[in-house]
């Protein structure tokens, strides 16, 4: 049986994943790498079928529990937090754990364009690319760009008010998590088939004042555009960043944050249409699921 692990268990994307495996219907041993008793618990509420013992405790900056954690697994799911100081240290990290316990492929979540270099969430991704690249090991990377549930379509709908973090006019890449969670469990499924490729993950791009209007006629209600200050943004929960704190995580969005108000980071969508068999969700799509208009 092939044994899968999935770094950063407890987090939104990891957890995409997770159901998407569970799902597959596949026979894997799924271990599961979190920092905390708690975090097993938060995964386990979600993922009632999952065992205490699929769960490995360890820290990415503690290089003797990853040994332990990575013992016997043949593929590695990779996902950092975002907006870490340490996030590089903590991807080669991994990386070099996965060497040393013999992991057969690794599948590393990084982000669109990590060649941005303004940009320091995608610069310290582009580091851990190119070491990943370079060590030898057998790998697919992925790369996505902003996620649709970063927008709670609900409550936009209810209130008539869509917030904007940044230029409601700017052209922005988008991807359904969900989307993404179905690239990676083709990735995890059949890694030789997808070994040593970098894949660009988007699935439309589109401006939040196009956004607003979809959202719109799916509610059958008027919903407005908002924009607010970058110093607003985190604040009021505009842009999910899970426990990033600190000078280097205030810069960090601070800098993107200005990139997406004025340029906005669109893509290309065949990769995704090529890898799903399919078109890649659209907001329209989304829309309508979330307010269960489908």
């Amino acid at each position: 049986m092939v044994t899968v692990l999935i770094t950063g268990a407890a987090g939104r994307t990891s957890g995409f994943v997770i159901r998407a495996l569970l799902e597959s219907g596949a026979k894997l041993d799924l271990r599961l790498l979190v920092r905390s008793e708690a975090a097993v618990e938060r995964t386990r509420a979600k993922f009632p079928q999952l065992k205490r013992h699929s769960f490995v405790l360890g820290d990415y900056l503690e290089y003797s529990t990853l040994g332990p954690a990575l013992k016997g697994v043949d593929i590695v799911f990779h996902n950092a937090p975002a907006f870490h100081s340490q996030e590089t240290a903590m991807g080669i990290a991994v990386i070099d754990a996965a060497k040393d316990a013999g992991v057969k492929h690794f599948v590393y979540c990084s982000v669109l364009f990590p060649l941005l270099h303004k940009l320091l969430n995608h610069e310290v991704k582009l580091r851990v690319e190119e070491y990943l690249i370079e060590s030898g090991l057998d790998y697919t990377i992925l790369e996505p760009t902003c996620m649709m549930q970063n927008l709670n379509v609900k409550e936009i709908a209810s209130s008539g008010i869509l917030t904007c973090a940044w230029s409601p006019q700017v052209l922005q890449g988008y991807v359904s998590l969900q989307d993404l969670a179905e690239v990676a469990r083709l990735v995890i499924l059949d890694p030789a088939s997808h070994n040593r490729a970098r894949y660009e993950i988007v699935g439309q791009n589109i401006t939040l004042e196009d956004v607003a209007k979809i959202i719109s006629t799916c509610a059958g209600k008027p919903v407005e555009c908002r924009q607010v200050p970058r110093a607003e943004a985190v604040p009021r929960g505009l842009v999910p960043i899970h426990g990033a704190q600190g000078a280097y995580a205030k810069e960090g969005l601070d800098r993107m944050l200005y990139y997406y108000d004025t340029r906005g980071i669109p893509g290309n969508n065949n990769t995704v249409r090529w890898l799903l068999g399919r078109q890649p969700t659209t907001w329209e799509t989304f829309a309508k699921h979330e307010l269960g208009k489908h």
